[in-house]
Parts: structure tokens; C-alpha cells; sequence
């Protein structure tokens, strides 16, 4: 089945990618949030923010990437590979730790010290999340435009 932008790419993988972005748009909603100390949203949308991403790994990009395992290991030379492999490293690291804190923040929901604890750990994994999402898009344009 084809895409949704006339591409040469299949209809999951179109949807994954507007997936990852309404995931990235959810943490700028989730920052406001914050910054109106409404931590308890700040902590709902951030959870969702990476619960979209997970079901995201598990349906489109976790498959793909296994079927496509050889292809990413004997053609490094190709930029879309390199672009691959630092999009999938850096949202690997990027979805583990953003499990992490929001599983530690569920255990501890009403202790809002503990999250600021965590602040730096939050703010790699956005810059982590960030730079996965530029080369997820950069790969997507690599391999089907």
C-alpha cells in the first residue's frame, strides 16, 4: 500500500513519521505546561509523548529496522544509512531514557523535587529526541523522495 505524500514510501511508514512529530509537538505542549507549573499535565503529556514513541518503535520502526539489518550493516557508505544509524541510536537512547523518566515520575507522582532532579536527564533526552527526529526526517528523504 502506498503513502499518504506521494512518495515512494509505504503507508506505515508515512504514518510513523507524522507520528514521531505530533510526538516532538507534545513535548513543546508539554514544556508549557511547565513552565505554568502544571506539573502533573507537564508529567501526563510527556508520558504520552513517549508512549506514542514506543508504540511507534514496536509497530513501524523496530520492524523495519530488523528486516532492513543487513542492508544497514554492509552499506555504510551510503548517506542514508549513516543517517539511519544516527537517527536509530540516538532514539534508542532517546525512547530508554525517556522510559525511564516517566516511569520513575509515575512511581513518585506528587514529589515534584524528584523531577527537578532529573532536569538535566530530561533535557538530553529532548536534545536526544530532537536530533533522532531531524535524521529520522533526513533518512525518510534519503530513501523515498
Amino acid at each position: 500500500m502506498s503513502g499518504i505524500f506521494g512518495t515512494k514510501a509505504v503507508l506505515i511508514t508515512d504514518v510513523n513519521l507524522l507520528i514521531q512529530i505530533i510526538a516532538f509537538a507534545l513535548i513543546f505542549v508539554g514544556f508549557g505546561y511547565k513552565t505554568k507549573a502544571k506539573f502533573r499535565n507537564h508529567g501526563v503529556v510527556m508520558g504520552a509523548a513517549v508512549f506514542l514513541h514506543l508504540i511507534s518503535f514496536l509497530i513501524a520502526m523496530g520492524p523495519s529496522f530488523l528486516d532492513g539489518f543487513e542492508f544497514f550493516t554492509t552499506d555504510t557508505s551510503l548517506l542514508g544509512v549513516q543517517t539511519m544509524w544516527v537517527h536509530a541510536v540516538t532514539g534508542a537512547i532517546a525512547l530508554v531514557l525517556g522510559i525511564v523518566i516517566v516511569a520513575s515520575w509515575i512511581v513518585r507522582v506528587s514529589d515534584i523535587a524528584a523531577c527537578t532532579r532529573r532536569k538535566r536527564l530530561m533535557d538530553v533526552t529532548v536534545l536526544l529526541w530532537l536530533i533522532s527526529l531531524i535524521f529520522g526526517i533526513a533518512t525518510y528523504i534519503n530513501f523515498y523522495l
